[in-house]
């Protein structure tokens, strides 16, 4: 299969956010649950910028199957939790989901990259909306500047 690459950018204000259809309204009009940004949409990959925002006292549940060439997965914000509230990922985590894999994570406010490898994303196996209180809060990817970093400044 031939294919025509071409280099682009995509600036802060292009390309909107779409929300998922599982988003939900509380009784005081604020919308909870995934917004994504396509960032590059190609027969070799789906790239986008996902955000999960669940209510307080509240985490989204998500299992999915990974796509036929898997998916790459980097934690910007938040993290994935055990169902204990400890931390399982954090911010500056890749992860890397083979084909087929089944995998998924609780989160109440997570912002991700994803490279969806075959250009499709995963299957959705369930999405629920379940009871959860973290015991621990993710640290900011913002402070974890190398050393060498901080000598330069």
């Amino acid at each position: 299969m031939s294919m025509t690459w071409k280099t682009y950018r995509m600036d802060r204000g292009q390309g909107g956010w779409e929300a998922a259809s599982y988003n939900i309204r509380t009784a005081d009009g604020r919308e909870y649950g995934r917004w994504r940004r396509v960032l590059r949409q190609h027969p070799h990959g789906l790239t986008v910028i996902s955000h999960y925002k669940a209510p307080p006292g509240k985490a989204w549940k998500i299992v999915g199957i990974a796509s036929e060439l898997g998916e790459e997965v980097y934690i910007l914000e938040g993290a994935y939790y055990d169902t204990r509230g400890r931390i399982l990922a954090g911010p500056g985590t890749f992860m890397f989901n083979a084909p087929g894999a089944r995998h998924g994570g609780i989160s109440c406010d997570l912002t991700l990259y994803i490279h969806c490898c075959s250009g499709e994303p995963d299957e959705i196996v369930s999405i629920d909306l379940i009871d959860f209180e973290p015991k621990e809060q993710p640290s900011s990817l913002a402070r974890q500047v190398p050393d060498f970093v901080k000598e330069e400044r």
